[in-house]
């Protein structure tokens, strides 16, 4: 499992990302998704190298690699989530973007709520008889 890794890590995860989730490529397309996909429909696309994918022959990957890679794939997909929000298996910087959003959403409605109630303690001083 470690080798398969180690060559899918090498050869495959700069378009399908290193959980095999797919990824944009140049040009507008994109890189599908490798979970849920056969075994044989793996092998078969590391032979074909169908649309942009480049074809793995045997001299550049041989069966073993091939099915090394395959048994990473199952390994890694049917592994459970190690920690942390399994937010489309896109690793630490989705999980750390919902972090960064919800966090600055909290400071803008805090600091909202602070400045409305600054401006109600400033009307009550200026007007005290309206603000009963």
């Amino acid at each position: 499992i470690a080798r398969g890794g180690e060559l899918f890590r090498t050869n495959c995860s700069a378009c399908h990302n290193f959980a095999g989730a797919g990824g944009a490529l140049p040009g507008g397309k994109y890189a599908p998704s490798l979970y849920g996909v056969s075994n044989l429909h793996l092998y078969e696309a590391m032979l074909t190298g169908p649309q942009q994918m480049p074809v793995f022959s045997e001299e550049v990957l041989t069966p073993d690699d091939k099915r090394a890679i395959i048994a990473y794939l199952n390994d890694l997909h049917e592994s459970p989530d190690a920690g942390g929000l399994a937010l489309g298996g896109l690793g630490p910087v989705s999980e750390g973007l919902w972090a960064f959003i919800l966090g600055l959403g909290s400071l803008v409605g805090f600091s909202i709520w602070i400045a409305a109630k600054g401006a109600r303690a400033r009307c009550a001083k200026m007007w005290p008889s309206e603000s009963r």
